[in-house]
């Protein structure tokens, strides 16, 4: 016996219409969540013997142009969005 699985209009206008209001919470609960980053726009930077707050499992991003090595910790990134720094070569945006 085979099904007919065409929706009639009123369950079609239903499922429409659970759609905007998923999506219309959606939206309320993910503008509520904003987090509002503050670029850091001058890093200061210790010397790695120098960094006791970070642990052996932390995820850092590394960049290097060959005479100075910097790592950018994902926590801290994670907190500001955008580290805007310089290296030899110019200028640079660290994002997370």
């Amino acid at each position: 016996m085979m099904h007919d699985w065409r929706l009639k209009p009123c369950t079609t206008a239903l499922l429409a219409a659970v759609a905007i209001v998923a999506w219309v919470a959606l939206s309320a609960a993910a503008k509520e969540q904003k987090i509002s980053y503050t670029t850091i726009d001058h890093p200061q930077f210790v010397r790695a013997s120098q960094a006791t707050y970070l642990a052996q499992n932390d995820l850092l991003i590394g960049v290097t142009d060959g005479k100075v090595a910097k790592a950018y910790p994902s926590a801290i990134l994670a907190q500001h969005g955008v580290v805007q720094d310089r290296t030899a070569d110019g200028p640079i945006a660290i994002t997370w």
